[in-house]
């Protein structure tokens, strides 16, 4: 037993043999065997990855970007789809009167912004309007100004400075415009130079900063923010139809939601280049989107201030059965467009007697009785007084001079002198 378990022993604890102990043998190192080892492999795995990594790197610099952007998609909201009828408590969409969270959370408003143009003072006094109400009513999207590029914006404030150097300067500071300076486009119309700079509004198209734009025309007032307009289904244009026209379809660059691009620029571009005739901005743009821009109800986005002067309302309410009633009309409104020919634009002083003779009539109740309903007088005379008082404290004055006297003509003559889509009201 003794001998069986000094046997045992030696085997147990024999040393292994190496080149160093005599006789011993030299083990060959496999590569698989190599391999087997934990942490060669691990060491193996870990610089195929970094290898790997660094190639991705190289071919796609912006890989970090997008593997956050994938992470960020996988726990996001679902993408946010406008629905122009789910609107929160004010008309807005939900969630931006204090409902629930909603997929609106997500969205890059950055991406978005009203704009204007301006190619004189007195436009750009009505601009700064516009840019006021938005901030007023809480929109989330940027202020983009195009202005003549000879323009200058001094990086103070100085009270000496003309009126226009003053206002943009109060439009980057005060309501957090953002700036492009422009080349002004215009064309000749010795008939009346009213419009001659409209094709200014078609450079929209190529501010490529932002992924959609909304530009209002300026010659109208805004009632709230119409942020949701920045979320319709993707469309080179959308733009409501021009209603006070019935007899034909017609598109109005009043309020226009855009998408810029080089290739649509490049075609607008084109279109102005080659305009025919007296064609204004509006008719370029027909005649380019006629058939595939997305048409924005105008009931909300493109009121017209000489709707209250109408006898029958039928081609605004979209039918002859629905009554009238201005002031839910009005409060239904986010935007409303002056056009009160032949009463001037609210920004030139009425001569005396003006306004009396061209303010909406009062209706008759019931031919019955004498009482009258003068809701459209009073709604009509409202909207150009709170236009005078803003433009007071915003810009300093109320009218920037007097309208001029109406020129003794036809009627006919003096409609053939404007363009053809400008409206005549009862």
């Amino acid at each position: 037993m003794a001998a069986i378990a000094m046997l045992f022993w030696r085997r147990k604890y024999a040393p292994l043999a190496t080149e160093d102990v005599e006789g011993g043998l030299k083990s060959p190192v496999k590569l698989s065997n190599w391999l087997m080892l934990r942490r060669v492999r691990t060491v193996v795995v870990a610089t195929v990855l970094l290898l790997l990594f660094g190639v991705l790197l190289l071919q796609y610099p912006d890989l970090d970007e997008r593997v956050r952007e994938y992470a960020h998609n996988a726990t996001a909201s679902a993408p946010a789809v406008c629905n122009c009828t789910a609107t929160g408590s004010n008309g807005n969409l939900a969630g931006n009167d204090g409902d629930t969270a909603s997929p609106e959370s997500s969205i890059q408003w950055s991406d978005f912004a009203y704009v204007q143009y301006v190619t004189n003072p007195s436009y750009l006094c009505n601009s700064l309007m516009i840019f006021e109400a938005l901030r007023r009513h809480n929109t989330k999207a940027d202020l983009l100004m195009m202005y003549p590029q000879q323009w200058q914006v001094p990086a103070k404030f100085n009270e000496g400075a003309e009126s226009e150097t003053k206002f943009l300067v109060k439009a980057r500071d005060e309501f957090k415009v953002q700036m492009a300076p422009i080349q002004v486009k215009t064309f000749q119309n010795e008939r009346d130079p009213t419009w001659q700079d409209s094709y200014t509004k078609l450079l929209a198209f190529n501010q490529t900063q932002y992924k959609r734009v909304i530009s209002i025309d300026s010659d109208g007032t805004v009632l709230d923010h119409m942020d949701e307009l920045f979320l319709l289904p993707s469309a080179p244009v959308a733009m409501p139809r021009a209603y006070w026209m019935p007899e034909k379809f017609f598109l109005s660059s009043q309020l226009i939601v855009i998408e810029p691009s080089e290739a649509e620029w490049k075609r607008v571009g084109y279109a102005i280049d080659h305009h025919e005739g007296h064609d204004y901005d509006m008719d370029i743009l027909n005649k380019l989107y006629e058939k595939s821009s997305t048409v924005i109800p105008h009931r909300r986005y493109d009121m017209l201030s000489g709707e209250f002067h109408n006898a029958k309302h039928e081609n605004y309410l979209g039918s002859p059965e629905e009554k009238w009633d201005p002031k839910g009309a009005l409060e239904e409104a986010k935007f409303v467009h002056f056009s009160d020919w032949p009463m001037p634009k609210p920004w030139l002083e009425p001569l005396p007697g003006m306004v009396e003779k061209n303010q909406p009539a009062c209706r008759k109740i019931s031919t019955e009785t004498n009482e009258l309903d003068c809701t459209d007088r009073e709604v009509w005379v409202g909207i150009r007084k709170d236009f005078t008082e803003r433009r007071r404290r915003i810009c300093g004055r109320e009218y920037d001079a007097k309208a001029r006297p109406p020129k003794k003509r036809a009627l006919e003559d003096e409609v053939a002198e404007r363009p053809w889509y400008e409206p005549v009201f009862d």
